[in-house]
Protein backbone atom coordinates (compact mmCIF):
# COMPACT_ATOMS: atom_id res chain seq x y z
CA UNK A 1 0.00 0.00 0.00
CA UNK A 2 2.73 2.46 0.94
CA UNK A 3 4.58 2.07 -2.36
CA UNK A 4 1.40 2.62 -4.37
CA UNK A 5 0.59 5.78 -2.41
CA UNK A 6 4.08 7.14 -2.92
CA UNK A 7 3.81 6.59 -6.67
CA UNK A 8 0.27 7.80 -7.28
CA UNK A 9 -0.70 10.14 -4.43
CA UNK A 10 2.49 11.57 -2.90
CA UNK A 11 0.70 14.80 -1.95
CA UNK A 12 -1.32 12.86 0.63
CA UNK A 13 1.78 11.72 2.52
CA UNK A 14 2.41 14.25 5.27
CA UNK A 15 5.22 14.96 7.67
CA UNK A 16 4.58 17.20 10.66
CA UNK A 17 4.01 20.88 9.86
CA UNK A 18 3.45 23.44 12.66
CA UNK A 19 0.03 25.07 12.54
CA UNK A 20 -1.17 28.06 14.56
CA UNK A 21 -4.55 29.60 15.25
CA UNK A 22 -5.44 33.28 14.90
CA UNK A 23 -3.75 34.04 18.23
CA UNK A 24 -0.53 32.42 17.01
CA UNK A 25 -0.83 29.67 19.62
CA UNK A 26 -0.38 25.92 19.02
CA UNK A 27 -3.63 24.10 18.33
CA UNK A 28 -4.88 21.05 20.22
CA UNK A 29 -3.16 18.01 18.69
CA UNK A 30 -5.49 16.14 16.34
CA UNK A 31 -2.91 13.84 14.74
CA UNK A 32 -0.22 11.54 16.18
CA UNK A 33 2.44 13.83 14.70
CA UNK A 34 1.00 16.89 16.41
CA UNK A 35 0.56 15.05 19.73
CA UNK A 36 4.16 13.90 19.97
CA UNK A 37 5.69 17.16 18.73
CA UNK A 38 3.67 19.12 21.28
CA UNK A 39 4.95 16.88 24.08
CA UNK A 40 8.51 16.51 22.74
CA UNK A 41 9.42 19.60 20.68
CA UNK A 42 13.17 19.08 21.16
CA UNK A 43 12.95 15.61 19.64
CA UNK A 44 11.25 17.16 16.61
CA UNK A 45 13.96 19.84 16.32
CA UNK A 46 16.71 17.24 16.49
CA UNK A 47 15.19 14.30 14.63
CA UNK A 48 12.29 15.55 12.51
CA UNK A 49 8.70 14.38 12.18
CA UNK A 50 7.63 11.44 14.41
CA UNK A 51 5.58 9.77 11.66
CA UNK A 52 4.83 9.81 7.98
CA UNK A 53 1.05 10.13 7.83
CA UNK A 54 -1.40 9.39 5.04
CA UNK A 55 -4.08 12.10 5.03
CA UNK A 56 -7.08 11.22 2.84
CA UNK A 57 -10.13 13.46 2.32
CA UNK A 58 -13.46 11.93 3.33
CA UNK A 59 -15.53 14.85 2.13
CA UNK A 60 -15.03 18.59 1.78
CA UNK A 61 -15.05 19.03 5.54
CA UNK A 62 -13.11 16.08 6.94
CA UNK A 63 -10.12 13.81 6.43
CA UNK A 64 -8.86 10.46 7.67
CA UNK A 65 -5.35 10.25 9.12
CA UNK A 66 -3.31 7.06 9.02
CA UNK A 67 0.26 7.03 10.39
CA UNK A 68 2.05 4.61 8.06
CA UNK A 69 5.76 4.89 8.97
CA UNK A 70 7.58 5.64 12.23
CA UNK A 71 10.76 7.69 12.79
CA UNK A 72 12.89 5.53 15.09
CA UNK A 73 15.35 8.36 15.76
CA UNK A 74 12.57 10.58 17.11
CA UNK A 75 11.37 7.99 19.61
CA UNK A 76 14.90 7.03 20.64
CA UNK A 77 15.46 10.70 21.50
CA UNK A 78 12.12 10.80 23.36
CA UNK A 79 13.34 8.06 25.71
CA UNK A 80 15.91 10.56 26.97
CA UNK A 81 13.08 12.39 28.76
CA UNK A 82 11.93 16.00 28.95
CA UNK A 83 14.78 18.02 30.42
CA UNK A 84 12.57 21.04 31.09
CA UNK A 85 10.84 18.87 33.70
CA UNK A 86 14.13 17.53 35.08
CA UNK A 87 13.80 14.20 33.26
CA UNK A 88 17.07 12.79 31.96
CA UNK A 89 17.96 9.27 30.82
CA UNK A 90 21.36 8.19 29.51
CA UNK A 91 23.01 5.01 28.25
CA UNK A 92 26.36 4.67 30.01
CA UNK A 93 28.50 3.05 27.34
CA UNK A 94 31.41 1.89 29.52
CA UNK A 95 29.03 -0.26 31.61
CA UNK A 96 26.40 -0.93 28.91
CA UNK A 97 23.80 0.26 31.43
CA UNK A 98 20.84 2.65 31.57
CA UNK A 99 20.52 5.43 34.15
CA UNK A 100 17.76 7.94 34.91
CA UNK A 101 17.95 11.07 37.06
CA UNK A 102 15.59 10.73 39.99
CA UNK A 103 13.73 13.59 41.72
CA UNK A 104 16.63 13.97 44.18
CA UNK A 105 19.01 14.73 41.29
CA UNK A 106 20.88 11.43 41.70
CA UNK A 107 21.17 9.07 38.73
CA UNK A 108 19.86 5.58 39.41
CA UNK A 109 19.97 2.46 37.29
CA UNK A 110 17.10 1.35 35.11
CA UNK A 111 16.71 -1.33 32.44
CA UNK A 112 16.04 -1.77 28.75
CA UNK A 113 12.74 -3.43 29.67
CA UNK A 114 11.58 -0.31 31.56
CA UNK A 115 12.63 1.85 28.63
CA UNK A 116 10.54 -0.37 26.35
CA UNK A 117 7.54 -0.14 28.68
CA UNK A 118 7.80 3.65 28.73
CA UNK A 119 7.82 3.78 24.93
CA UNK A 120 4.78 1.49 24.72
CA UNK A 121 2.92 3.61 27.28
CA UNK A 122 3.55 6.80 25.30
CA UNK A 123 2.15 5.31 22.10
CA UNK A 124 -0.90 4.05 23.99
CA UNK A 125 -1.50 7.46 25.59
CA UNK A 126 -1.29 9.14 22.19
CA UNK A 127 -3.66 6.56 20.74
CA UNK A 128 -6.23 7.22 23.47
CA UNK A 129 -6.08 10.99 22.91
CA UNK A 130 -6.70 10.81 19.16
CA UNK A 131 -10.05 11.74 17.59
CA UNK A 132 -12.16 9.24 15.67
CA UNK A 133 -10.77 10.18 12.24
CA UNK A 134 -7.30 8.82 13.15
CA UNK A 135 -6.60 5.17 12.35
CA UNK A 136 -5.14 3.70 15.52
CA UNK A 137 -4.04 0.20 14.52
CA UNK A 138 -0.35 1.00 14.05
CA UNK A 139 -0.22 3.10 17.23
CA UNK A 140 -1.91 0.47 19.36
CA UNK A 141 -0.59 -2.74 17.84
CA UNK A 142 2.07 -2.65 15.13
CA UNK A 143 4.53 -0.17 16.64
CA UNK A 144 4.08 -1.45 20.19
CA UNK A 145 5.18 -4.91 19.08
CA UNK A 146 8.55 -6.40 20.04
CA UNK A 147 10.21 -5.74 16.68
CA UNK A 148 9.71 -1.98 16.72
CA UNK A 149 10.22 -1.67 20.47
CA UNK A 150 13.60 -3.40 20.31
CA UNK A 151 14.62 -1.23 17.35
CA UNK A 152 13.75 1.98 19.25
CA UNK A 153 15.62 0.93 22.41
CA UNK A 154 18.63 -0.20 20.38
CA UNK A 155 18.70 3.11 18.49
CA UNK A 156 18.47 4.98 21.81
CA UNK A 157 21.78 3.43 22.92
CA UNK A 158 23.64 5.58 20.40
CA UNK A 159 21.43 8.68 20.58
CA UNK A 160 21.48 8.79 24.42
CA UNK A 161 25.05 7.53 24.81
CA UNK A 162 27.22 9.02 27.57
CA UNK A 163 30.96 8.31 27.80
CA UNK A 164 33.02 7.64 30.93
CA UNK A 165 33.39 11.36 31.68
CA UNK A 166 29.67 11.60 32.50
CA UNK A 167 30.22 10.04 35.93
CA UNK A 168 33.86 11.06 36.38
CA UNK A 169 35.19 12.27 39.73
CA UNK A 170 35.08 15.88 38.52
CA UNK A 171 31.63 15.66 36.91
CA UNK A 172 28.55 17.28 38.44
CA UNK A 173 26.54 14.15 37.61
CA UNK A 174 26.15 11.80 40.55
CA UNK A 175 24.89 8.25 40.93
CA UNK A 176 24.31 5.98 43.92
CA UNK A 177 27.16 3.56 43.27
CA UNK A 178 30.34 3.81 41.24
CA UNK A 179 34.12 4.03 41.53
CA UNK A 180 34.00 7.78 40.97
CA UNK A 181 32.34 8.21 44.39
CA UNK A 182 35.52 7.02 46.10
CA UNK A 183 37.54 9.17 43.72
CA UNK A 184 35.55 12.24 44.72
CA UNK A 185 36.18 11.53 48.40
CA UNK A 186 39.87 11.04 47.58
CA UNK A 187 40.02 14.41 45.83
CA UNK A 188 38.21 16.08 48.74
CA UNK A 189 40.64 14.39 51.14
CA UNK A 190 43.69 15.76 49.32
CA UNK A 191 42.30 19.25 48.76
CA UNK A 192 40.84 19.72 52.26
CA UNK A 193 42.98 17.69 54.67
CA UNK A 194 46.47 17.93 53.20
CA UNK A 195 48.76 20.92 52.98
CA UNK A 196 52.31 21.60 51.85
CA UNK A 197 54.91 22.10 54.60
CA UNK A 198 58.68 21.77 54.09
CA UNK A 199 60.33 19.09 56.17
CA UNK A 200 57.13 17.24 57.02
CA UNK A 201 56.37 13.67 55.94
CA UNK A 202 52.96 12.12 55.27
CA UNK A 203 52.93 8.35 55.44
CA UNK A 204 50.82 6.41 52.96
CA UNK A 205 49.48 4.24 55.79
CA UNK A 206 48.28 7.27 57.78
CA UNK A 207 46.63 8.81 54.73
CA UNK A 208 44.88 5.51 53.96
CA UNK A 209 43.53 5.21 57.52
CA UNK A 210 41.98 8.70 57.38
CA UNK A 211 40.52 8.05 53.94
CA UNK A 212 38.78 4.88 55.22
CA UNK A 213 37.12 6.93 57.96
CA UNK A 214 35.95 9.50 55.39
CA UNK A 215 34.57 6.78 53.14
CA UNK A 216 32.63 5.31 56.07
CA UNK A 217 31.16 8.74 56.87
CA UNK A 218 29.88 8.91 53.29
CA UNK A 219 28.43 5.36 53.50
CA UNK A 220 30.87 4.08 50.88
CA UNK A 221 32.35 0.63 50.72
CA UNK A 222 35.99 0.48 51.91
CA UNK A 223 38.57 0.35 49.12
CA UNK A 224 41.75 -1.68 48.98
CA UNK A 225 44.97 0.07 49.83
CA UNK A 226 46.23 -0.49 46.31
CA UNK A 227 43.11 1.19 44.87
CA UNK A 228 43.50 4.10 47.29
CA UNK A 229 47.08 4.53 46.16
CA UNK A 230 46.04 4.52 42.49
CA UNK A 231 43.47 7.25 43.15
CA UNK A 232 45.44 9.52 45.51
CA UNK A 233 48.96 9.49 44.09
CA UNK A 234 48.16 11.47 40.91
CA UNK A 235 45.98 13.93 42.87
CA UNK A 236 48.76 14.64 45.39
CA UNK A 237 51.24 15.11 42.58
CA UNK A 238 48.86 17.47 40.80
CA UNK A 239 48.15 19.44 44.00
CA UNK A 240 51.61 19.63 45.58
CA UNK A 241 54.05 18.61 42.84
CA UNK A 242 55.53 15.71 44.83
CA UNK A 243 55.73 12.02 44.05
CA UNK A 244 55.08 9.08 46.32
CA UNK A 245 58.39 7.78 47.63
CA UNK A 246 59.22 4.24 48.68
CA UNK A 247 62.58 5.01 50.32
CA UNK A 248 61.64 7.12 53.33
CA UNK A 249 63.31 6.44 56.67
CA UNK A 250 61.08 6.88 59.73
CA UNK A 251 61.99 5.89 63.33
CA UNK A 252 64.80 3.58 62.23
CA UNK A 253 62.57 2.01 59.60
CA UNK A 254 63.68 2.25 55.99
CA UNK A 255 61.74 1.73 52.78
CA UNK A 256 58.64 3.49 54.16
CA UNK A 257 56.10 4.81 51.65
CA UNK A 258 54.90 8.39 51.81
CA UNK A 259 55.28 11.97 50.63
CA UNK A 260 57.87 14.53 51.71
CA UNK A 261 56.94 18.16 52.34
CA UNK A 262 53.24 17.29 52.83
CA UNK A 263 51.35 17.01 56.11
CA UNK A 264 47.87 16.19 57.37
CA UNK A 265 45.88 19.21 58.52
CA UNK A 266 43.56 17.09 60.68
CA UNK A 267 42.18 13.60 60.82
Amino acid sequence: MGENIALTRPEQLKLYEPRFNQFNEPQEPKTPNAWFVQHYPEAYEKCGSPFLELVEPVDQFSVQVLPISINLDFFAFVLGGRKEFGHHVIYYESEMAWYFRDSDGIFKSTSAEKMANHYRALLLKCCQDMPANVHKLNLFHEWRGDKTVKAVVQKAKSILAADSSFFSATSTNQRIKGQELQERVARRFVESLLTAEPGKVLLLADAYAVFLRLAKQHNLEPVKRSDFKAMVVPIVQEQFGVRLRNDLRIDERSGVRGWKNVKMVSG
